[in-house]
């Protein structure tokens, strides 16, 4: 399998298994609009891939993935607008993708979470379909604080 793009994904297939790998340690693997393009490619392409039969999630470093990289967000004026717009409403967007995507899967997605699992992080990470975190695992998701509902799709599996 090739990596759709290798700075921010790794996808490496042994026996059956899939792993994809958040490669964005230096950040502590956030979500920069590179990232989530990069997250909605390796679902595209785990999909595609035949004989692939779980996926395991997992990001590099310390950290499953710390949330969204709101520097960067904030610095690209367009970038919020292509991560948030989707042509029809009951479409996911990109946003939405990242997390969604996991379960539209045809096989199991296991989550191997560490360290952060904040934000969109945690919303990735309930995407999949079983989710196995360090005994040192920090889980956070903050919109609650701001009066704000989550829209990335993953609260959808806490039921």
């Amino acid at each position: 399998m090739g990596n759709p793009m290798s700075d921010r994904i790794a996808i490496k297939l042994e026996n059956g298994i899939a792993r994809v790998r958040l490669t964005r340690a230096d950040k502590r693997n956030a979500l920069d609009l590179k990232m989530f393009k990069a997250i909605a490619a390796a679902q595209r392409e785990v999909r595609a891939q035949p004989g692939v039969r779980a996926v395991i999630l997992e990001g590099d470093g310390e950290d499953f993935c710390s949330g969204l990289d709101v520097k960067s967000m904030m610095s690209d004026r367009t970038g919020m607008l292509r991560l948030l717009w989707k042509w029809l409403p009951w479409r996911t967007n990109l946003a939405q993708q990242v997390s969604v995507g996991w379960r539209r899967l045809p096989v199991p997605v296991i989550a191997a979470i560490q360290g952060r699992c904040w934000g969109g992080g945690l919303q990735i990470a309930l995407g999949a379909d079983f989710r196995i975190a360090h005994p040192n695992t920090s889980l956070s998701m903050r919109e609650g604080k701001w009066g704000l509902s989550p829209d990335m799709g993953g609260t959808l599996a806490l039921r």
